[in-house]
């Protein structure tokens, strides 16, 4: 009797020890406009913005949206899943310069689902990611910010995805991948629209860093960035830039797609290059290569013609 007892009592107490635990950080929590940013954040008792919840979410965990609200600029330091479906989960505030800030581990992967991030023409990026292995952006609307999504690892590879997206009215760039340092960065931009961007719609930069770039943008649209281009590469910092752009349209832009500096090559394919001052532009050491597929006519000046490269 005495040995069951003894067991009964080693399971009790290791219950309470998992309670507690899970207590102290949870692998799903919930946020609500109703909320109050107390205990540990479960379905019962949601809290009331993304920080705190962040803070009591185990690594890999959730942050779940309730209710429409707004819930706060948020700096995202582990790997976690953001997901707000069926509800207008808002952040219309920036805190160190960013509505949300990714500066986490070598290995966290983040993902942002359904938010709504308008910063109201502020001096703040929509989402700046420092650090971490990658980046996914789905199903969000960025707006009036001054960088839509600046991409800037420092170390590593790092990977950014972006799908179902609009980012519009940002100040400078809609989407800047320009890793750092050593960093380099894979990214696919799949079905994205950025609208208005005052300086490039899209960018990729390596010229800062030894790093490369591997880059797809694939059936999106970058119209409306009158200060340079719809979709610009420049290289130069020593690793190289590829950028492959399909189905996509470029239009209404003062460049359409515009590539520049030693290493950068942007191959295009059943794409529209439309409405621009100038169509293609080459910089010195870029390369504009086409599969002949593609319509690029209707701009003040169609520019360079392409490499023409081969379909296999």
């Amino acid at each position: 009797m005495r040995h069951h007892s003894s067991r009964g009592i080693f399971a009790i107490a290791f219950g309470l020890l998992a309670v507690a635990t899970t207590a102290q950080a949870g692998n799903e929590s919930w946020v609500s406009a109703t909320g109050t940013n107390t205990g540990t954040c479960p379905i019962t008792a949601p809290c009331r913005t993304f920080q705190f919840a962040h803070d009591q979410t185990n690594n890999n965990g959730a942050i779940n949206v309730l209710t429409s609200g707004n819930y706060g600029p948020l700096t995202i330091s582990k790997p976690i899943s953001i997901v707000a479906d069926g509800v207008e989960a808002v952040i219309n505030s920036g805190a160190n310069g960013a509505g949300i800030i990714v500066q986490a581990g070598a290995n966290a992967i983040v993902s942002l689902r359904g938010l709504s991030i308008d910063l109201r023409g502020t001096a703040n990026t929509g989402i700046n990611f420092v650090s971490g292995a990658a980046l996914h952006v789905q199903n969000c609307v960025i707006r009036r910010s001054v960088d839509g999504i600046r991409f800037v690892p420092a170390s590593g590879t790092s990977e950014l995805y972006v799908a179902d997206s609009v980012v519009a009215g940002a100040n400078n760039y809609g989407i800047e991948v320009s890793p750092t340092g050593s960093g380099g960065a894979t990214a696919v931009l799949e079905r994205v629209r950025v609208e208005k961007a005052s300086s490039i719609g899209i960018a990729f930069f390596s010229n800062n860093t030894t790093g490369s770039i591997t880059a797809t943008v694939r059936d999106s649209v970058a119209a409306g960035s009158g200060g340079n281009s719809g979709i610009s590469a420049f290289g130069g910092g020593g690793g190289t830039t590829n950028v492959m752009i399909d189905r996509s349209a470029s239009v209404n832009n003062s460049t359409g797609i515009g590539a520049g500096g030693a290493g950068t090559t942007v191959r295009i394919g059943d794409s529209t290059v439309s409405g621009n001052a100038v169509g293609l532009g080459i910089g010195s050491g870029g390369v504009i290569a086409s599969y002949g597929t593609n319509k690029v006519n209707g701009n003040t000046v169609d520019g360079v013609t392409p490499t023409p490269v081969a379909m296999k």
